[in-house]
C-alpha cells in the first residue's frame, strides 16, 4: 500500500501546491476563471483529441466495458433516488446527490491518475473511455437535475449540457481520426503534444486552488454519504460487474474502475445552480470528495 501511495503522492503533492500559491496570492481568482476557462475549452480537448486520435481504438476492444460503466451509473443513478427518498432528503437535494454520486471529475483527476499510475497506455484508454462516459454523465446529470428541480431546461440547453460541451465534441473527432486512420502531420502532432503536457498539472493546480473547507455547507451526514457513494459505493458496482461477468479483471477494466473513483466534478456546482439543484451540496461534495480521493486511489489501486 505504501508503494501506491508513493505513485499516487505527487498527484496531490501538485494539488496542494496550488492551493498553498492561491492562499500566498501567487495568482487570484480571475486568473483561476481564466485558467478554468482554457482547460475546460480548449487544453482538455486538446488532450483528448491528441490521445484518441493518435490511438488505434480497435485495438483496445472496449465495448465490453462500456456496457459495464453504463451499467454502473444507471445502477448509481437509482441507489441514489431510492437513498434520498428513503432518507427524506429535500426534493432539490436528490437530484444533486444522485448527480454527484456517478458525475465524477474525470479529466481533472482521473486521467492524472491514470497517467502517473499506469503510464501513457493508462492515459490512452482512459480517454477512450472518457470518450464514451462524457456523453452518458451529462445526460444522466440532466435528467437527474430536471426530475427534481421546478425549473425547466429549453431542448437547445439540454442538447448543448449533454452532447455539444467542448470534451463531448474532441472525444468524437479524435474516434473519428482514429476509426478512419487517419494520420495528423507530424509538425501538428508535435504541437498537440506540447499543449496537452500543460493540461494536467494545470488542471491540478486549478482543483487545489478550490479546495476552500469553509464552503462546506449542510448536512454532514448526507454530505458524507454522497462521498461514500462517489469515492466507494461507485467504483465498488463497477468490480461487482466486472467479477460477475469476468473471472479476471485486466489492464483496462482497471483503468475503468479507478477513473470511476474520481471525486465529484466541479461541473455539478455549476449545473446544481442553473437547475434548481442544492448548490451547497455540490460544492461540499465535490472538495470533500476532492481532499479524501487520495484514500479512494490508494485503496482501489492497491486492491487492483
Amino acid at each position: 500500500m505504501f508503494e501506491v501511495l508513493l505513485i499516487v503522492l505527487p498527484i496531490f503533492i501538485v494539488l496542494a501546491t496550488g492551493n498553498i500559491l492561491y492562499r500566498l496570492k501567487f495568482f487570484d481568482q480571475h486568473f483561476m476563471n481564466v485558467s478554468n476557462k482554457l482547460i475546460f475549452y480548449f487544453l482538455l480537448p486538446v488532450l483528448l483529441f491528441y490521445k484518441i486520435a493518435n490511438s488505434n481504438i480497435k485495438s483496445f476492444s472496449l465495448s465490453y466495458l462500456l456496457i459495464i460503466m453504463a451499467s454502473t451509473i444507471f445502477i448509481m443513478f437509482f441507489i441514489s433516488f431510492i437513498t434520498g427518498n428513503l432518507f427524506g432528503f429535500k426534493k432539490s437535494s436528490i437530484g444533486t446527490f444522485a448527480m454527484n454520486s456517478f458525475r465524477a471529475n474525470y479529466a481533472y483527476m482521473g486521467l492524472p491518475v491514470c497517467y502517473y499510475a499506469f503510464g501513457d497506455k493508462g492515459l490512452t484508454i482512459a480517454s477512450i473511455l472518457m470518450a464514451f462516459i462524457v456523453p452518458v454523465v451529462n445526460l444522466m446529470s440532466v435528467i437527474s437535475l430536471i426530475m427534481t428541480s421546478d425549473k425547466k431546461m429549453s431542448l437547445k440547453n439540454f442538447i448543448k449540457n449533454t452532447l455539444f460541451n467542448p470534451l463531448a465534441i474532441a472525444c468524437i473527432s479524435g474516434i473519428f481520426f482514429s476509426l478512419l486512420s487517419i494520420k495528423i502531420p507530424n509538425f501538428l502532432n508535435k504541437s498537440l503534444e506540447l499543449m496537452s503536457n500543460v493540461t494536467l498539472p494545470l488542471a491540478l493546480f486549478s482543483i487545489g486552488a478550490t479546495l476552500d473547507f469553509k464552503k462546506v455547507k449542510g448536512s454532514f451526514k448526507i454530505i458524507f454519504l454522497n462521498v461514500i457513494y462517489k469515492l466507494f459505493l461507485l467504483p465498488l458496482i463497477a468490480l461487482v460487474l466486472l467479477k460477475i461477468t469476468s473471472p479476471s479483471t485486466t489492464f483496462s477494466s482497471n483503468i475503468l474502475v479507478i477513473m470511476l473513483s474520481s471525486p465529484a466534478a466541479t461541473v455539478n456546482y455549476i449545473l446544481a445552480s442553473e437547475m434548481g439543484g442544492d448548490k451547497d451540496l455540490a460544492s461540499s461534495v465535490i472538495i470533500l470528495s476532492s481532499a479524501l480521493s487520495i484514500f479512494s486511489f490508494v485503496f482501489w489501486i492497491s486492491i487492483l
